[in-house]
This record gives structure tokens, C-alpha cells and sequence, in this order.
């Protein structure tokens, strides 16, 4: 008989969450003592925005452990999780409103362009038995452009970008 929990849980879910822990950790570790220093409110929670890409009563049961063992560690200070929808995390960058952010690259970019953050750490994926840090991407073309068959044809063209969740 098999566990029903974890089989509904992805595969590597785990292994990914240990390693955020592990990472947070580390990251929170030094920044911890810097935290005054910066203007941080000693008193005040580290709020950690969440793309909550699954809704947030998920993104809160999956990430509200990584928030408790955080504070276990660092005895004192209170972290919070904070649930963001597509449209919230770079209101939420812009206005300050969270201290860390999880998200996802394409909006990554755009945090990284219009607001200068800076990536601390990469989330690590379990694909079958191999980690992985990339995504893929895929270009269409109409069967009517015979001049676009390699990545190098589209140099000094004109395209639309766009991604699916």
C-alpha cells in the first residue's frame, strides 16, 4: 500500500522543498545580523512573496512550513508567507511590500529591469532523476515563412514573446 499523500505531491517535491529550506537558511543566516544595519525592524516579519501560481490556500500549505522552520532557526523572528497572483508580484516588488520574492523567470526579467532586484538563489527541479535550473522555450513560425528555419533567421526581425502557465 502506498502513502496517498505523496503520491499526489509531484515528483522531486521534496528533495526541491529540502533545498529551498537549506538555501533560505543560509541566505537568512547572513543577512540576518546585516538586517538592522539595512533599516530592517528587528521586531518586524520577513515577508516572502510567493508567485502563487496554484492558488494560495496551495502556495500557503506548501510554502507555510519553509516559514515555520525558518523562524525555528532563527529564534525571535516571524516570517510570513505572502500568496501573489501574476498581477501582484511587481506591485508588490515596486512597493516594497515584501522583503524576498519566488517567482518565476519571465517575471524574473521584468523585476530585474524595471527594479534592479537581483537573484540570490535558483530553484532547483527534479525532472525523473536528473536536476534541472533551465526552462525550454519553443518558437512557432507560419508554415508560409520558409526564411525562418533556424534560431539564427530571426537576427534583426521583429517578434512577439509570450508564455502559458
Amino acid at each position: 500500500m502506498t502513502d496517498r499523500r505523496r503520491d499526489r505531491q509531484p515528483p522531486g517535491w521534496l528533495q526541491r522543498q529540502v533545498w529551498i529550506i537549506a538555501v533560505l537558511s543560509w541566505l537568512c543566516s547572513g543577512i540576518f545580523p546585516a538586517l538592522p544595519a539595512l533599516g530592517h525592524d528587528l521586531g518586524a516579519a520577513i515577508k516572502i512573496g510567493i508567485l502563487a501560481n496554484k492558488g494560495r490556500d496551495e502556495c500557503l500549505g506548501k510554502w507555510g512550513p519553509t516559514a515555520e522552520y525558518l523562524a525555528k532557526r532563527m529564534p525571535g523572528q516571524v516570517f510570513t508567507i505572502v500568496p501573489l497572483d501574476f498581477n501582484e508580484v511587481i506591485p508588490a516588488v515596486a512597493g516594497a511590500t515584501v522583503d524576498f520574492i519566488l517567482t518565476n523567470p519571465a517575471n524574473y526579467v521584468e523585476l530585474e529591469n524595471l527594479h534592479r532586484v537581483s537573484r540570490i538563489a535558483t530553484l532547483k527541479n527534479l525532472l525523473g532523476d536528473k536536476v534541472s535550473t533551465v526552462f525550454g522555450g519553443v518558437i512557432f513560425t507560419s508554415a508560409k515563412r520558409h526564411d525562418l528555419a533556424a534560431l539564427a533567421d530571426l537576427k534583426d526581425k521583429t517578434f512577439m514573446a509570450g508564455f502559458l502557465v
